[in-house]
């Protein structure tokens, strides 16, 4: 048993190894996705806390603008690491309520699923603190509630993790809803221990900047977030949605939670009950805001899913017919997604995959989430004069953050419009703007009428000027440098 145990530490430390060699080798080589610029652009502002998230994100990337690392993918290592620590806590969630080899499953499981890999603990996005801290706080509460120990330090950690849940991401704030029902349910005595409220009064240190600063502004952040239902059934966006979700966490990961939970219902144990409480609610609520918004993402409910991956790695090992099928089938479905990801990244760069096509490139031939931005900084730096680039604006947080990460930092690009996210918190002094910039697809939307959407705000269009941009060797874009001047 020690040699098998032994065996068992060494494989999970291997695994570790394997997995951070692999995210420290590709990191470099992932450009920054939009909310990633935008959230390094912001977070050069120290905030109580901020316009569309909590602030530990951003909290976590202003040391680095302060030591002046200039390396976006530097920034990215905490977020590697939020990714390891939370297969950590899936393992030891796992090992817990049923075995070391299901452990080993779920780390691997968390690993190799799409979203977990990058949003989970590669990009600069709230869902990798996230997901550490719930995957912390449950196997915490686990031990809490299961296992009946007491010790201070385990509810001290508990109201920590809580905090950093609740410093990262809105969905923490039904998981700790979620987690005192099953307090109440399974140990409820202990909610009137003095240990408890200690853990309490920790966990509410994390809500405290969020409502300070919503107090300040106006409730903006739940403002902006009670508006994103548009409260329109669109039923190809919740096609969509559905299959995300798989695709994110891979379909056969899917396949082993859903046939865990159909299994007869007293088959289920007490252990397993507590992770379905947990993890429910949040995949649930946020699927029918699916149903009745067409502004959701599939992504937001991933934080359920991943409390389910130790129930389907179980699953998986107490699988007696077809386990070497569907093992063989996650291999080639893990091989198909590093395939289409690394196509995809190639087809950003050069445009291979439409090359033959005529002149004009299909529609869903999109990659401007992957746009070359220090291409684009480097046009406009060349381009205009340092007056110009000292006020610059777009239309929109993301080209703005975009390119204020492609001029490392030397230029603030700020927002004129409603969609400045938390652009309109920063940088208040500076009102006029005398250059907007506008980076568009040959494929984009239909025309848009600049000057209709700029002059409700005060501005007027005396010049513009459009340089073309290129993917490998097609012209693929139009960058449009449009002169404004403020209406008298």
């Amino acid at each position: 048993m020690k040699d098998r145990a032994y065996n068992q530490t060494h494989l999970l430390v291997f695994l570790f190894i394997i997995f951070c060699l692999i995210k420290i080798t590709v990191i470099k080589h992932l450009p920054l996705i939009n909310d990633e610029a935008y959230t390094l652009t912001i977070s050069r502002y120290f905030s109580l806390s901020y316009f569309d998230h909590p602030p530990l994100m951003m909290w976590i990337s202003y040391p680095l603008h302060l030591l002046e690392v200039l390396q976006s993918h530097i920034f990215r290592v905490p977020f590697i690491g939020f990714g390891l620590l939370t297969s950590f806590f899936l393992y030891k969630i796992t090992s817990k309520l049923y075995s070391k080899e299901a452990g080993t499953v779920s780390a691997i499981l968390y690993f190799i699923s799409p979203f977990f890999f990058f949003s989970g603990g590669l990009f600069i996005v709230p869902d990798a603190s996230l997901n550490f801290s719930v995957a912390g706080a449950t196997y915490i509460a686990i031990r809490l509630i299961f296992y009946k120990e007491d010790n201070i330090y385990l509810w001290i950690l508990l109201g920590l993790l809580l905090s950093i849940a609740f410093l990262s991401k809105y969905q923490a704030y039904l998981f700790g809803i979620t987690l005192l029902m099953a307090f109440f349910i399974w140990r409820r005595h202990v909610l009137f221990t003095k240990n408890f409220y200690i853990s309490l009064l920790i966990s509410i240190l994390g809500l405290l900047p969020v409502f300070l600063w919503n107090m300040e502004n106006n409730f903006d952040s739940f403002n902006f977030h009670g508006k994103r239902s548009s409260f329109g059934f669109d039923l190809i966006h919740i096609i969509n949605s559905i299959f995300a979700q798989l695709f994110l966490l891979l379909p056969t990961t899917g396949f082993l939670i859903i046939t865990s939970l159909m299994k007869n219902k007293k088959l289920i144990t007490v252990n397993e009950k507590f992770l379905i409480l947990l993890s429910l609610p949040t995949i649930i609520i946020f699927n029918i805001l699916i149903l009745f918004s067409d502004n959701s993402f599939s992504h937001w409910s991933m934080v359920g899913w991943m409390l389910l991956i130790p129930v389907g790695s179980n699953q998986l090992i107490l699988m007696k017919s077809y386990k070497h099928h569907l093992v063989t089938l996650k291999v080639a479905s893990v091989f198909f997604i590093v395939v289409m990801i690394s196509g995809i990244l190639i087809h950003a760069k050069t445009g291979f995959i439409t090359r033959s096509f005529d002149q004009k490139l299909p529609r869903w031939d999109n990659t401007r989430e992957l746009l070359d931005w220090e291409h684009i900084a480097d046009i406009l730096t060349k381009t205009l004069q340092k007056k110009e680039l000292e006020s610059l604006a777009t239309l929109n947080w993301y080209d703005s953050g975009q390119l204020t990460a492609a001029f490392n930092y030397e230029h603030l690009v700020n927002v004129i419009g409603p969609n400045g996210n938390h652009f309109k918190y920063i940088d208040q002094t500076r009102k006029k703007f005398t250059t907007l910039i506008d980076v568009r697809l040959l494929h984009g939307n239909k025309h848009v009428d600049l000057l209709e959407k700029i002059q409700p705000y005060g501005y007027d269009i005396t010049n513009k000027v459009d340089i073309p941009f290129y993917r490998g060797i097609r012209r693929y874009g139009i960058i449009s440098i449009i002169s404004i001047e403020k209406i008298q």
